[in-house]
């Protein structure tokens, strides 16, 4: 016998002692009804009939749903304080930049408030212009890309791209070595959102790069629409007073 063997045995009452507790009090078990999960049931046959107990399967097999779907209960209500978290993030990185008047502000708050706002450790704005024949970095987290690499970045369409593991990237500069995760949004032309859409000013195609030093912290199955959201209200921004190019 172990040493943790004979503490038990030295600081765990007689099974004489338990019956004789619960009889006194017949009412602990039903106050406590989370310890019956914990208790074997007793079989209704002996070790040496051949005859299956049932009952005491079943209720096996209860206590084990009842186990999985605490866990599931678990990993739900995390799941939704995540997903709260990002909206709030989402609606506040929104209100910042509903705040901007001026290439300034707007730099400001994109290089430097939306990572802290979005928990990000990078944001940067990526805008084609046809002159460029490379990734060209203008004031910091702003860069020129040659006209067609947003296409090239979304070869098989849709908006937004999602990396879990990724070897640094160049849209990001400076920080591009660093990168191990990251999140590209598409940005284009508002009035091409909606049929018959319209928009006070064209918006130079680009993309929005949120960028993280930690791998996994994106990954295709997460959900986009706060992001796409985000991106979209960027594009409209841009919109109203053209994008602040390098």
């Amino acid at each position: 016998m172990s040493a943790q063997d004979l503490l038990a045995a030295e600081t765990l009452p007689a099974p004489e002692d338990v019956e004789a507790f619960l009889r006194s009090y017949p009412d602990f078990l039903a106050e406590r009804p989370d310890l019956l999960r914990t208790m074997s049931p007793p079989s209704r046959f002996s070790g040496d009939d051949p005859v299956a107990d049932f009952q005491a399967a079943m209720i096996r097999g209860l206590r084990l749903d009842l186990d999985r779907l605490s866990r599931t209960s678990v990993d739900i209500l995390a799941m939704s304080r995540t997903n709260l978290t990002r909206q709030q993030r989402t609606h506040s990185a929104a209100l910042r930049l509903a705040e901007v008047e001026t290439p300034a502000d707007f730099h400001r708050v994109l290089t430097r408030d939306w990572p802290r706002i979005l928990d990000v450790d990078a944001v940067a704005l990526i805008l084609e212009d046809a002159s460029a024949d490379g990734v060209h970095e203008g004031p910091s987290g702003i860069a020129r890309v040659p006209a067609g690499t947003v296409e090239r970045l979304f070869p098989l369409g849709g908006r937004i791209r999602l990396a879990a593991e990724r070897s640094g990237n160049p849209l990001f500069g400076a920080l591009a070595p660093r990168i191990r995760s990251d999140a590209l949004a598409r940005l284009d032309e508002p009035a091409g959102w909606e049929p018959g859409g319209t928009a006070p000013h064209a918006v130079p195609v680009g993309v929005l790069a949120l960028g993280s030093f930690s791998a996994g912290t994106f990954h295709p199955e997460q959900a986009t629409d706060l992001l796409d959201f985000l991106t979209r209200l960027l594009a409209i921004v841009l919109s109203r007073w053209c994008a602040p190019t390098p």
